[in-house]
């Protein structure tokens, strides 16, 4: 933990270097102008990247406003705050590009890795001065940080800057990514499984090395036709349930496919379908960045669920990991119980809620919390 009282001093003192200035961008057009820009601080992640974050605010953010706060020095981009202002609510909420209907795991102020205790404090006084002063953020009451995590330094850094700062806060945890740390090889990973779990990984190895079995993948097959099954077997089970699904959004289905398009062409996304008998089972969707394999999304035929397709996804996905040297494969956010049978430790997801020194903002707030507290008492009684 930091100090908090050293952190406020600090505030007040610029830790920023006297070179780097802070400019609100608050025009999406000026900012995919800059996207190059923009993917240098970013790095490999492809969360934090244009083609994942830009595709998301031009079909998921319509009726919010960019504020993107950046950091430049002598014209290169040091930091990006990667804000929106939402005010399709009663707060006027402060927010992060990539978060609500879309989830984007590990949402965050992007910064090259030397300048991330800078680049925060700046972020934080500049957010209490115009919050506070009449200033471009007069009008925010609420400023909510979604998809942080406690295991990130940078993550507690930023959420104890906003305390040493003024602003109370409220955090919820949401459902949690599922990590495993990767050997050298998969016998050494398979090793660690229990006795049942090996023996479905045995099953799976040698449905994966049947003639039947076939995988196709964007580094060799058309992309349209592998999305088209990748959708199709997404929504199965959603339609099963008799629930949309995600894909019934055709805003969410635009993003997703432009997102994962823009990545495959930046070799950090691959759309993998697994057929069996010359029909489709079972398709991921996978993004990286230079140590890790995210699996985002997935679905399966429904109709042919004896053939276990869940354990030939993740068995091939680990496998593909391994081979191309990633230390970590991530299932992402979802506390479904198959994904802690994979060797796996749960890493926690939190939004938390940052309200300002105002009086408005505080009693909205103070409603809010009311409001939490009457539902927590009636839910029970009607459960």
């Amino acid at each position: 933990m930091i100090d908090l009282s050293a952190t406020a001093q600090s505030i007040s003192q610029s830790t920023i270097s006297n070179s780097m200035q802070l400019q609100l961008f608050d025009n999406f057009d000026q900012l995919r102008e800059q996207r190059h820009q923009w993917d240098r601080v970013a790095g490999a992640f492809p969360f934090h990247r244009w083609a994942w974050l830009g595709n998301w605010f031009e079909h998921l953010g319509k009726g919010c406003e960019p504020a993107v706060l950046v950091a430049l020095d002598n014209g290169e981009w040091q930091g990006i705050a990667p804000f929106l202002i939402d005010r399709d609510s009663i707060d006027n909420r402060l927010r992060f590009w990539g978060s609500g209907k879309a989830c984007t795991d590990y949402t965050s102020l992007i910064c090259r890795d030397s300048n991330d205790d800078a680049f925060a404090l700046a972020v934080v006084d500049w957010l209490t001065n115009e919050t506070a002063s009449g200033g471009r953020m007069a009008e925010v009451d609420l400023i909510e940080l979604e998809g942080l995590t406690s295991e990130r330094e940078a993550d507690l850094m930023l959420l104890e800057i906003f305390a040493a700062s003024g602003f109370d806060s409220h955090s919820v945890e949401l459902e949690g990514c599922w990590v495993a740390d990767l050997p050298a090889t998969w016998d050494e990973m398979n090793k660690r499984f229990s006795k049942s779990m090996r023996r479905k990984t045995k099953k799976a190895v040698q449905r994966t090395s049947d003639v039947a079995c076939q995988i196709e993948s964007t580094k060799h097959a058309d992309f349209e036709t592998l999305w088209t099954q990748f959708v199709a077997l997404h929504q199965q089970r959603r339609q099963m349930l008799r629930q949309a699904g995600c894909f019934a959004d055709p805003e969410f289905e635009m993003f997703l496919k432009n997102a994962t398009q823009d990545l495959v062409n930046e070799n950090r996304a691959e759309l993998v379908v697994i057929n069996f008998d010359e029909k489709p089972l079972a398709s991921m969707l996978m993004l990286n960045d230079v140590t890790t394999n995210f699996m985002y999304q997935s679905g399966a035929d429904c109709s042919r669920m004896k053939l276990e397709p869940g354990y030939q996804m993740a068995l091939i996905a680990i496998q593909k990991s391994i081979d191309n040297g990633f230390q970590i494969f991530d299932f992402m956010r979802g506390d479904e119980p198959y994904k802690s049978r994979w060797d796996t430790r749960r890493v926690p997801i939190t939004r938390t809620r940052l309200i300002p020194r105002k009086l408005k903002a505080r009693f909205k707030h103070n409603l809010w919390l009311t409001g939490q507290t009457i539902k927590q008492y009636i839910r029970p009684a009607s459960e």
